[in-house]
């Protein structure tokens, strides 16, 4: 039984076999989910990730059905256990979005269907699969490819990092403030295709073929982080250092004026939008490849 809980849980062919099915479901759909049931759960307020599971099950001629924990006997006295086994009785997978990644470990251990990580405190493999899925895209390679991450250290940079084992010449240079890597030191030491800056670089910036970014305060964060990160705003100073074929990507929701100014991310060099069509097209890769 498989579920899509990180990225570093794939096999480099499960990993390529999402792309690879995201590609073919873009131009050929097909009915893949049909007669099936997939239950979502939404924590966490969502935009992307839940519209693009939504209409990407709708496509793949599957059914959605949205749960909300806080009206189900959870919240009186029914156990966790209980709760999802009784699920497993009714669907056939489910997308959970959580601030507590321990929750989709439980899950999967009494609801034994697939689940997928919709977002947790830890990681966001969908997007990992939709930025991967869009640079390949956009460069028509997944080769030779110079990423810069700007700002926090977070979920989504932590999944995207995983990807790296599966990619040939890849690499991510990370500027981010002393404080905040301190405390990611020992899971980024994991990875020798990373690169931690504390200052702005311009000769990395001239061999960047993307910047992406996130907002400062991610899910969980209690203290303000921005005070810290905004010199590594991407902004048209940052800009004019790249070259003029690279790319701006950002996850979305943007804080405008906090990671990135408003003509960046709606300029000539922005793909969020073409990223953000990408999270159905990624949705339905990973909805593919569990076989449900």
């Amino acid at each position: 039984m498989k579920s899509f809980l990180n990225i570093s849980d794939l096999s480099k062919n499960d990993f390529y076999k999402i792309l690879d099915y995201s590609d073919t479901l873009k131009s050929h759909l097909d009915d893949s989910l049909k007669n099936k049931n997939i239950g979502l759960i939404f924590e966490k307020n969502s935009t992307r990730t839940r519209l693009s599971f939504q209409v990407g099950i709708n496509q793949l001629q599957g059914n959605f059905v949205d749960i909300r924990l806080e009206d189900l006997n959870l919240n009186r006295f029914e156990s966790f256990e209980d709760t999802f086994e009784v699920m497993a009785c009714y669907l056939d997978c489910l997308v959970i979005r959580t601030t507590d990644h321990k929750k989709l470990e439980l899950a999967k251990k009494f609801f034994k269907k697939p689940i997928i990580n919709a977002l947790s405190d830890l990681s966001h493999p969908c997007q990992a699969i939709s930025d991967i899925f869009t640079i390949k895209e956009y460069f028509g390679r997944l080769n030779d490819i110079n990423i810069i991450w700007m700002g926090d250290i977070n979920n989504v940079l932590i999944s995207l990092i995983e990807t790296l084992n599966f990619l040939e010449n890849v690499k991510i240079d990370i500027f981010t403030d002393e404080s905040i890597y301190a405390n990611y030191k020992k899971t980024l030491n994991k990875f020798d295709k990373i690169k931690v800056h504390f200052q702005i670089n311009d000769e990395i910036l001239r061999s960047a073929d993307c910047i992406m970014t996130d907002v400062y305060n991610s899910m969980n964060d209690k203290n303000d982080k921005e005070p810290l990160l905004k010199k590594f705003q991407v902004n048209k100073d940052i800009m004019s250092e790249l070259p003029t074929n690279s790319v701006f990507m950002h996850c979305l929701p943007a804080k405008i004026d906090s990671e990135v100014t408003s003509d960046i991310i709606k300029g000539n060099q922005s793909i969020v939008m073409q990223q953000a069509k990408n999270r159905m097209v990624a949705q339905r890769g990973i909805l593919k490849w569990l076989e449900i």
